[in-house]
């Protein structure tokens, strides 16, 4: 007995010793106190900014372990040794790009105040594990202040592969709808339409609410200035998208055409790692790697090479390969320009910072308090030879395609305080931004927007509600933030009305079937609401006509010279809801619902469960043409999973008002701050989504001690 006591003793001791080295060791733990409101968001405040970071650490950390250390697996090329044959592909995308490599050999050079605030992350993670014995992390035992960089540049590489068309594993169809579903709103308008004379902003970025684009909301503020709210990805060291005193910003997904494929030829006689290039040949370098896959005793072995267009991603036949070019994958860390962005405090200031467009996409709106909008269709871009379709693999033998300099920040489409007063992007054309003071698509090279010509109805929606909205409040924009009002229905539905009239006649039969369904549909001011069954028709039969992806706004070939088959889709949807749900007049929020699970990293692996607490939602999928987009998973054949269960879409939505003495903001996060099931922010903002409501994005210093429910430093 005395053996065992003592033992636990020395295991106390040993405890206690080696977190007053950890407090020794981790000054900055003192250095920033974290102020949690009523609804579980941090607002961290240190005497410097990179206390302020090692806050950041700590507050995700606690918030959403799991995700972020999940994310960072990923970003170490360590997933398959974590969930095995799923992992590898990812895997395989880490070490094709060599994000591990470059991230080690560059985070040496990056500017010091970067490298500072990398090691007070990486140092927060630390300390956060040393001071909870009871969190295990599944590999990740310690973090080093370049994952931060590797996290960086694994985040990006996806959206820079999907901008070169390049080729990619096989997906579900599940798996697809929500990776085209990816995107976002955003809104401005200028002082002409505020009742204060003021500039507003709309951010909606349309993520996934699970997994490592999700999104997390925090605050910053330093002593040395600095003070910054808004979203970011768990793991990212400070947000990346929000607001200050002065001025706030949003990104959309864009279709610039910033990477590219290049078809390559292998053949020479005697070298294998040799291919054509002009008159001659440029070698490829090879290499080996080797993946440990969980569940298998030996790691496996894959033979990579790589170009000078960049790394080889797939093998067409014996001879011909393809490569992927990328932009400034490796050109230091983004967060040089995301940390002068949120620090800037008017727009000349915003916009140097983001002309080194080290953030290599996205469409981005910004407004400010001195009464400016602005929309910049971003990209790094690279000079290209004209009259060659580069959405296509080009000829990798032919120098004259190569990439010259990338165009500089004035040669992008841009907008400023157009006449209109108001502007838009909702994943778009940057040539309908608004009404009046639009780019033309006749100043730019054609390869530049692969989307110049699609207009979305979201798009065609939004400006509808802005060229409207006058004398508008605060209030007034939450609630428009909100608006259900669907695009498809309110310009359809009139001339379906038409169609009835001409179908009476030829289809007589078919129109007896069609009329309760068409009037029901016509009886009814096209919002969505949770009590609509006008919203659930119409949604069903747009699936039918349109299909469910992304963005599904051309009819089905079947559909496209034929009307009366159209109807007939209209009485297929019907009767497919009341084989479902016992009544084709079912209201849309018994069956779109909010329920949360965790820990999950995909939404495809989500025990979504009817009998399990939900909430209804009215918000709608995006190429109906609506604000408030959501997207559900559909039914399936489990009995216990006939709803529909939000998963991507209004992941983060937040509105500003930017006044000459200070901003006014409210915000809201899907489902809720915490990760953890225990904790009473795992789920209380998923009622604010219910409700269609904000909650307060508590800023000024005052209103946020004025509003804390705890505050505490790290490891206290």
């Amino acid at each position: 007995m005395r053996s065992f006591l003592f033992i636990g003793s020395l295991k106390s001791l040993l405890t206690f010793f080696i977190l007053a080295d950890s407090a020794v060791a981790s000054p900055l733990a003192k250095q920033v106190v974290i102020h949690r409101d009523e609804w579980g968001v941090p607002h961290i405040r240190g005497e410097s900014d990179a206390a302020v970071v090692f806050g950041s650490a700590w507050a995700q950390s606690e918030d959403h372990f799991w995700q972020l250390e999940d994310t960072y697996i990923k970003a170490l090329g360590r997933y398959a040794e974590l969930v095995g044959d799923s992992g590898v592909s990812s895997d395989l995308d880490v070490a094709l790009f060599d994000i591990v490599g470059s991230s080690q050999r560059d985070f040496i050079s990056l500017p010091l105040e970067i490298k500072t605030l990398a090691r007070a992350f990486a140092d927060g993670y630390n300390f956060f594990l040393e001071r909870n014995p009871d969190v295990t992390p599944r590999l990740i035992t310690r973090m080093e202040p370049w994952h931060v960089l590797a996290f960086e540049r694994y985040m990006i590489l996806p959206r820079l592969l999907g901008a070169a068309h390049a080729p990619s594993r096989e997906i579900t169809p599940l798996e697809a709808e929500e990776l085209a579903s990816l995107g976002s709103n955003q809104w401005a308008i200028g002082p002409d339409r505020t009742r204060n004379g003021t500039a507003m902003l709309f951010i909606n970025p349309h993520q996934p609410w699970y997994g490592s684009g999700m999104f997390t909301e925090m605050h910053v503020k330093s002593d040395t200035g600095w003070d910054f709210s808004g979203a970011m990805y768990p793991g990212a060291p400070f947000p990346t998208a929000g607001f200050n005193n002065h001025l706030g910003w949003a990104y959309t997904v864009n279709e610039a055409d910033i990477s590219d494929v290049y078809r390559l030829t292998f053949d020479h006689p005697n070298d294998p790692d040799l291919y054509r290039y002009d008159d001659g040949w440029r070698r490829a370098n090879s290499w080996e790697i080797e993946l440990a896959v969980k569940g298998e005793t030996e790691p496996r072995r894959y033979q990579l090479r790589k170009t000078h267009h960049g790394p080889i991603a797939k093998q067409e036949d014996e001879t011909h390969f393809l490569a992927i070019k990328v932009p400034r994958l490796y050109d230091g860390s983004r967060m040089v320009q995301s940390l002068a962005q949120s620090r800037a405090t008017n727009f000349d200031e915003w916009y140097e910072a983001a002309s080194s467009l080290q953030l290599q996409t996205f469409n981005t709106m910004y407004a400010d308090a001195d009464g400016n909008i602005f929309y910049l269709y971003n990209g790094t871009v690279a000079k290209r030879k004209l009259g060659v379709d580069w959405t296509k693999p080009v000829d990798g033998s032919d120098p004259e395609l190569e990439w010259g300099d990338f165009h500089p920040i004035e040669e992008l489409p841009q907008v400023l305080n157009p006449a209109s007063g108001f502007m838009q992007n909702t994943n778009s054309t940057p040539f309908t931004t608004t009404d009046d003071g639009n780019p033309s698509m006749l100043d730019f090279p054609a390869y530049m927007v692969e989307d110049a010509t699609d207009d979305k109805r979201r798009a065609k929606m939004s400006r509808w509600l802005l060229r409207r909205a006058t004398d508008v409040t605060f209030e007034k924009w939450q609630e428009m933030a909100f608006d259900t009002t669907l695009y498809w229905p309110m310009t359809e539905l009139t001339r379906y009305q038409r169609h009835f009239q001409l179908l009476q006649q030829t289809h007589p039969e078919l129109a007896v079937e069609v009329r309760p369904y068409l009037e029901h549909l016509l009886d009814w001011d096209y919002r969505s609401t949770l009590k609509s069954t006008q919203t659930t028709l119409a949604v069903a039969w747009y699936e039918e006509l349109y299909g469910r992806g992304y963005p599904v706004e051309t009819l089905k070939d079947e559909f496209v010279a034929n009307i009366p088959a159209r109807f007939r889709a209209l009485v297929g949807a019907a009767r497919t809801l009341e084989e479902r749900y016992g009544s084709w007049q079912v209201s849309y929020g018994d069956i779109h619902r909010l329920q949360r699970h965790a820990p999950y990293g995909s939404s495809r692996s989500v025990p979504f469960n009817d009998r399990e607490h939900s909430l209804g939602v009215a918000g709608v999928r995006g190429p109906l043409g609506v604000a408030f987009t959501i997207y559900h998973t559909p039914p399936t054949d489990d009995p216990n999973r006939q709803l529909e269960y939000a998963t991507t879409g209004s992941s983060y939505k937040a509105v500003y008002e930017f006044h000459p003495d200070g901003v006014k903001a409210a915000s809201y996060l899907h489902y809720g701050q915490s990760h953890n099931p225990e904790s009473s922010h795992f789920f209380d903002q998923a009622l604010l989504l219910s409700e269609r409501r904000f909650k307060p994005a508590w800023f000024h210093w005052d209103d946020v001690i004025a509003n804390t429910q705890r505050a505490y430093s790290p490891g206290d």
